[in-house]
């Protein structure tokens, strides 16, 4: 990349002054300036504007520096790659994970997948619904569930999740059927700690207030009131464990269920993460992936009831 101007080019783009990308490269002004000046004339065209106090991108700097952008990141990614073959994975882990079915299902499992397969890492899951502040509290990564605030960090969907809609058979006998999510105002519904449950029709989102008397934030406890009759429960498929194939509960509302991709991994900057941090992202995609296909054929299965 020096050799040919593109990495003076870019440093110039990103500082806005060839001091400030002779500082960032650690080399010379005049050095810049000579290899930005070899490039404009091989490509026979002019890169920047100058003035006294800044440069500014020509129409067709713009355009090299946008690929030129992608070839460095490429290249960078292709340099890492190798560097991280030749280095054994050590060192120590720690991560803030949510609690529940998907902790249980992914984030265990993969975690000690990873722990089996590299005997030289130390992992440490912090399973726990607060909401940790990862730089300050020295997190490599948090896994969280539902909408992502803007924090500076990098947020990446890890999952999504199928809320499925249940209620028991005697519960059904004594209330009847509800065929749409707004006949809910007429049921008891196990709440946790929202007041509208969202349910999709027509490929659009629909929020519907609902009520009840028992309100539960525990995926156990809410199968447990589901099963004695004392209500309507909405929670992703994996919380209902085996009732659906023992007949303990039974589903309601199937062409409503809401799927979003609620499950994030939140992690800083990723150029400055060492790679047993990126092998553990890549377990827990891998077995998320599984999970999500083995949820889809079970959720069918149910919706033909």
């Amino acid at each position: 990349m020096n050799s040919d101007g593109l990495s003076e080019f870019l440093a110039v783009s990103r500082a806005g002054t060839f001091t400030g990308a002779a500082s960032a490269l650690n080399v010379s002004v005049a050095h810049v300036s000579r290899q930005v000046g070899r490039l404009e004339a091989r490509l026979g065209i002019k890169l920047f504007q100058r003035s006294t106090r800044s440069v500014r991108l020509t129409t067709a700097g713009e355009q090299l520096r946008k690929s030129s952008e992608k070839i460095s990141d490429d290249l960078e990614k292709a340099f890492q790659e190798v560097s991280n073959t030749q280095r054994k994975l050590e060192g120590r882990l720690r991560i803030a994970s949510m609690s529940g079915s998907f902790a249980d299902q992914v984030v265990g499992p993969a975690l000690n997948q990873m722990a089996a397969q590299h005997p030289d890492i130390e992992i440490e899951i912090d399973f726990s619904p607060r909401q940790v502040d990862i730089l300050s509290e020295g997190y490599d990564f948090a896994i969280r569930a539902g909408p992502m605030q803007s924090s500076g960090l990098i947020a990446k969907p890890l999952s999504s999740r199928t809320r499925v809609a249940a209620v028991s058979p005697d519960y059904l006998k004594a209330h009847g059927v509800p065929r749409h999510p707004r006949d809910l105002k007429d049921h008891q519904c196990l709440l946790t700690n929202a007041k509208f449950w969202r349910f999709s029709e027509n490929k659009k989102q629909l929020d519907v207030m609902v009520r009840g008397r028992l309100s539960l934030n525990a995926g156990p406890a809410i199968l447990d009131a589901c099963m004695r009759d004392l209500g309507v429960a909405y929670m992703a498929l994996a919380g209902f464990g085996d009732a659906f194939a023992t007949g303990a509960v039974v589903p309601v509302l199937q062409n409503f269920w809401h799927r979003d991709r609620s499950i994030h991994l939140v992690r800083p900057d990723r150029r400055f993460s060492p790679r047993r941090v990126d092998v553990a992202i890549s377990h827990l995609e891998t077995i998320a992936k599984r999970v999500e296909a083995k949820e889809r054929a079970e959720l069918e299965a149910i919706r033909s009831h």
